[in-house]
């Protein structure tokens, strides 16, 4: 049996973990508390009491539950990642504080990742050395398995009649964009000459194999935007500036992965560019007097290859069995 994938990779951190937590309603109870945004200290939700259904209805959970979600934006990753173990250890700490505040028997920790029989033998045992009474790691598979059993919940997801080839959250890039208006007040980006040098054919190269038309790059590119890379790169590189910065690198990573999956749903890249724009400039309010900026940051992410492929994909070769005639 084929499932539907559900592109659980397409939600923000926010809108993962309110998935999470109506899971956990269903499987827990109507007793489960969700946290406010900000510093977790470790933990998303909670729950006290006995679940209605987990881990099993004929053993459920008793006392003290901590849910913790981890969103991963690339449908790609798995509990097997390195980056994946390095995040849960940095959570140890906290569950240690927890368990001795009293209030964390129970840890379950959300994520949509792929889930692997390596990965659960190592993280559990390790999660339960803390002195928990049980570790749970639900992943993407049986998150599918709950939003198939429950329609309800299924229908909360956001992106679920979302005609949009991808979505992204565009909430860091204008708080980026937010701070770069306020750094080149200075120098009015309306005149700034840049020396930012980019090499000719390498760009050129690029734009072949991401299908950037000329004219887009001629007028848009190069006459529009590339003027003002320079005060791009002084704000990215400034020391000052370096949680801008980490929320640059986020949201291009962010954006280069969903490129990458949805890039046949577009047709030349001038259109990719044309669709950020308008979902970015949706943030009407923040982004008064800033729109410019918005082109600007796009464009520089793809020259300074942030975003696009730099390579061609590599064409497949039919294999030849080894014992065909020469």
């Amino acid at each position: 049996m084929i499932r539907r994938d559900y592109r659980l990779h397409e939600l923000n951190d926010s809108e993962f973990e309110r998935l999470v937590v109506r899971v956990c309603t269903r499987w827990l109870g109507e007793g489960v508390s969700p946290f406010a945004s900000g510093k977790d200290g470790g933990r998303d939700g909670k729950f006290f009491g006995t679940a209605n259904s987990f881990p099993s209805a004929a053993k459920p959970l008793v006392g003290h539950a901590v849910l913790q979600a981890k969103h991963a934006a690339a449908p790609n990753k798995s509990c097997s990642d390195s980056d994946f173990g390095a995040m849960l250890k940095k959570e140890y700490e906290k569950i240690r504080r927890l368990i001795g505040e009293g209030i964390c028997d129970h840890y379950l920790l959300f994520t949509n990742r792929k889930y692997t029989g390596g990965a659960d033998e190592k993280y559990i045992k390790e999660l339960n050395g803390l002195g928990l009474k049980s570790a749970h790691i639900i992943g993407v598979e049986r998150l599918h398995l709950a939003l198939d059993d429950h329609s309800d919940i299924r229908d909360t997801l956001p992106n679920r009649y979302d005609p949009s080839p991808f979505r992204f959250d565009p909430d860091d890039l204008v708080e980026v964009i937010g701070a770069l208006h306020t750094f080149t007040k200075d120098g009015d980006i309306s005149s700034f000459q840049s020396a930012f040098d980019f090499e000719k054919l390498k760009i050129l190269e690029k734009n072949k194999i991401n299908g950037v038309t000329k004219e887009y790059y001629e007028q848009s590119i190069v006459g529009g935007s590339m003027p003002h890379f320079d005060r791009v790169a002084q704000f990215l590189e400034n020391p000052r500036n370096e949680d801008f910065a980490a929320l640059y690198h986020d949201s291009a990573d962010e954006i280069k992965q969903k490129i990458i999956i949805k890039r046949n749903e577009f047709g030349a890249f001038d259109e990719v560019f044309q669709f950020m724009y308008e979902r970015i400039q949706e943030k009407k309010v923040e982004l008064k007097g800033k729109r410019r900026l918005i082109t600007i940051l796009l464009h520089y992410m793809y020259c300074n290859c942030d975003i696009g492929s730099k390579e061609a994909p590599a064409k497949e070769t039919a294999m030849v069995p080894a014992d065909a005639d020469a």
